[in-house]
C-alpha cells in the first residue's frame, strides 16, 4: 500500500471498515474477528482517533507478530496482511483483514460484528443468521419439522404462478404442475421436507406453525387509547400485504381534488400509498420468522407506524440502508425471491428510494427509520407534516423543497373542491354514499350491508364525525328518523 492510498482510505473516515489504533491491544483482535465476519477492513496502528499520526514509537513487534496474534487468537483463523507505510511522516502499520468464507469467527467464544465505528457482539440470531449466509443458506430455507406435502394449498401455488406470469418474471403454462414447481426452485425437498418459505407462502394454515406469521392492524382515535377498527391478518403471507393495504385506505383520509380543465376528479391520500405498500412488503419479506412477536401496523390521527419483528441484518448499517442504492441483503431470500416474482417487491434494493419518490409524489415528508432491539420501525408523518426524519444532508434539503412544492400544490388545486371531503376517510365515503341510496338505514345495517368493514362502534364515530364535519344529517328521531346528504 502507498502512502496516497493510506491517505484516501483515512481521510474517507468510513469507521464500518477502519479502525484507528495508537498501539495494538486486545480490542484490536476483536475488531479483526468483526470485519472478518462482515466485509473485511482496515486496523492502521499508531495513528489516533482523529487520523492523526501518533507522537509514541511503536513497539518493537515485527509485521508477522501481528499477523500471528490476530490469526491465531480468533477461530477459525482469520487471514492478515501486514505492513508497515509511512503516514505523516512516520512509519505505521497497517493491517488488511480479509472477510473469512467461513462464519462466524469467534475470539474466545464471542462473535463481534462492526456497527458504524463500535464492535457489537453478535446475538445468537445474528449467529445463526451469518452461518446459514455463509454456506449459501437463509433463514426461511430451512424445513419446518412435522409438515408435508398435505399442509400446502395448491391452489395457492397456483395463484403465484398466475400472478408471475402476469408480472412477466416467470414462464409457466396452465397445466404445470404446482408440486414440481415448487420442487424445481427448491422450495421443497420432498413431501415430508418443506421449508418455512413455502410453509409461510402456501400452507392452507401457516399460522398452526407460526402464530406469530400475521399483520395486527388498529386505527386509534385521538391519543391512541380508544381503538375504532382492528383486525388481524392470517392466512398465507402472499396475500397479507394488499389486505392491510385495503385496511389502511379504510382508516385514512382522501381528499378528493378538483383540478382545472380535467373531468374527472382526482384522489390524494393522507399518506403515500404505494410506499406504505413498500414498507408493509419489507416487514413481511425480511421479519425473523423465529421472533414471537407478529408486524404492527398502527394509524393515528397524524401519523402511520409499522413495526417489524427482528433488526436489521446484522452487516446492514442504517447509513447503507438510506443510501441511494446498496446490495438487497434478505434474511429470508426464498420469500423475497416469491414476492418479487408476484411484483409484491418491485427491485431489490431499492426500497428505500422508492418510498422517497411516493413521498415526494405525495407531499410527505420521508418517515422516521429506526432500527432498535428486537424490531425495525418505520413512522410516516401525515401529509404537509414538516421536517425530513431519515434523510441527512444535501438529500435532506432538495427532498423538504420537493415535499414543499408538491404540498402547496396540491393544496392550491384542492381549493377547487369542497374542504370537508379533504377531512373523509375511505369508510366514511362509504358511508355516504350508502346512506345516499338508504337514508333510513340503522348503524347495524351500515355495518353488515355497506361494504364499510369496520366494527359498529367504528360506524357510530364515523357517523358522528360526518356530522361535525356537516356532510350529513340526523332528521328525525333516532328510532323512526332518517339520514340527510347534505352537498356531496
Amino acid at each position: 500500500m502507498t502512502t496516497e492510498e493510506l491517505e484516501k482510505i483515512v481521510s474517507r473516515h468510513e469507521m464500518q471498515r477502519l479502525e484507528l489504533k495508537e498501539g495494538f491491544n486486545v480490542e484490536s483482535i476483536e475488531t479483526a474477528c468483526a470485519f472478518a465476519n462482515a466485509g473485511g477492513g482496515f486496523i492502521v496502528i499508531g495513528v489516533d482517533d482523529h487520523g492523526v499520526p501518533s507522537k509514541h514509537e511503536l513497539r518493537g513487534e515485527s509485521l508477522r507478530d501481528y499477523e500471528n496474534k490476530i490469526s491465531t487468537a480468533n477461530e477459525p483463523c482469520v487471514a492478515v496482511d501486514a505492513e508497515k507505510v509511512l503516514f505523516g511522516g512516520r512509519a505505521v502499520v497497517v493491517l488488511r483483514v480479509m472477510e473469512n468464507p467461513l462464519k462466524p469467527v469467534a475470539y474466545k467464544g464471542r462473535c463481534f460484528i462492526r456497527k458504524g465505528s463500535v464492535n457489537h457482539q453478535m446475538t445468537p440470531a445474528e449467529i445463526a443468521e451469518c452461518h446459514l449466509r455463509s454456506t449459501g443458506g437463509s433463514m426461511d430455507a430451512v424445513f419446518v419439522p412435522g409438515v408435508t406435502k398435505d399442509d400446502l394449498d395448491m391452489e395457492a401455488v397456483r395463484r403465484y404462478m398466475r400472478r408471475s406470469v402476469a408480472k412477466g418474471r416467470r414462464v409457466y403454462g396452465e397445466n404445470d404442475d404446482p408440486w414440481e414447481v415448487l420442487v424445481k426452485l427448491e422450495w421443497v425437498k420432498s413431501e415430508s421436507e418443506i421449508t418455512r418459505a413455502a410453509y409461510l407462502l402456501f400452507a392452507k394454515d401457516p399460522q398452526r406453525k407460526f402464530s406469530q406469521a400475521i399483520i395486527h392492524a388498529g386505527a386509534f382515535k385521538a391519543g391512541g387509547v380508544e381503538i375504532l377498527d382492528a383486525h388481524d391478518f392470517k392466512g398465507n403471507i402472499q396475500d397479507q400485504v394488499d389486505e392491510a393495504v385495503t385496511f389502511i385506505k379504510r382508516n385514512i383520509r382522501c381528499a378528493i381534488v378538483n383540478t382545472p380543465g380535467k373531468v374527472d376528479h382526482d384522489s390524494v391520500w393522507d399518506y403515500p400509498i404505494e410506499a406504505l405498500r413498500e414498507s408493509l412488503a419489507n416487514a413481511v419479506c425480511h421479519r425473523d420468522y423465529g421472533s414471537p412477536h407478529d408486524i404492527q401496523l398502527r394509524i393515528y390521527d397524524d401519523s402511520v407506524a409499522i413495526s417489524s419483528p427482528g433488526q436489521l441484518p446484522f452487516d446492514m448499517p442504517m447509513e447503507l440502508l438510506l443510501s441511494p442504492m446498496h446490495a438487497s441483503r434478505p434474511r429470508n431470500r426464498l420469500i423475497a425471491q416469491a414476492l418479487y416474482d408476484m411484483g409484491v417487491i418491485e427491485h431489490y434494493g431499492r426500497g428505500i428510494k422508492r418510498i422517497k419518490e411516493e413521498c415526494d409524489r405525495n407531499g410527505n415528508p420521508y418517515p422516521d427509520w429506526t432500527d432498535r432491539p428486537g424490531e425495525f420501525l418505520t413512522i410516516y408523518k401525515v401529509r404537509g407534516s414538516q421536517g425530513t426524519e431519515g434523510c441527512a444532508g444535501e438529500a435532506a434539503t432538495q427532498t423538504t423543497q420537493g415535499s414543499t412544492q408538491t404540498t402547496q400544490s396540491a393544496a392550491q388545486t384542492t381549493q377547487t373542491s369542497d374542504p370537508r371531503h379533504s377531512e373523509m376517510t375511505e369508510a366514511q365515503m362509504k358511508i355516504v354514499a350508502y346512506l345516499k341510496e338508504h337514508p333510513s338505514a340503522s348503524r347495524r345495517e351500515i355495518t353488515v350491508s355497506s361494504g364499510v368493514g369496520i366494527s359498529e362502534d367504528g360506524v357510530k364515530y364515523n357517523l358522528a364525525r360526518l356530522q361535525e364535519l356537516k356532510i350529513i344529517k340526523r332528521v328525525g328521531p333516532d328510532y323512526g328518523g332518517h339520514w340527510e346528504v347534505q352537498g356531496y
